[in-house]
């Protein structure tokens, strides 16, 4: 949402191709693909989240370890 942005230091955002994010909806949440896609249409583009992203970690084929060392490493950049 573009009101948080001047309250933020930076915005990180985790992307990866909207096939791969409506599968991953429709098997954690057993929801149907039209739900996820009506959620989604609501929701900011994946364009407007990228152009608002001053990190994106692109979550596509990264294993589970694989992405927990990029968060470590990023939440060590962002202080925490």
């Amino acid at each position: 949402s573009g009101r948080w942005r001047g309250q933020l230091d930076r915005v990180l955002v985790v992307d990866c191709a909207e096939e791969t994010q409506i599968t991953r909806v429709m098997a954690r949440n057993g929801w149907s693909r039209e739900t996820v896609q009506s959620i989604l249409a609501g929701q900011a583009s994946r364009e407007k989240r990228l152009a608002a992203a001053d990190l994106c970690i692109f979550n596509e084929s990264l294993t589970l370890q694989e992405l927990g060392r990029l968060v470590r490493q990023l939440a060590i950049g962002f202080g925490l």
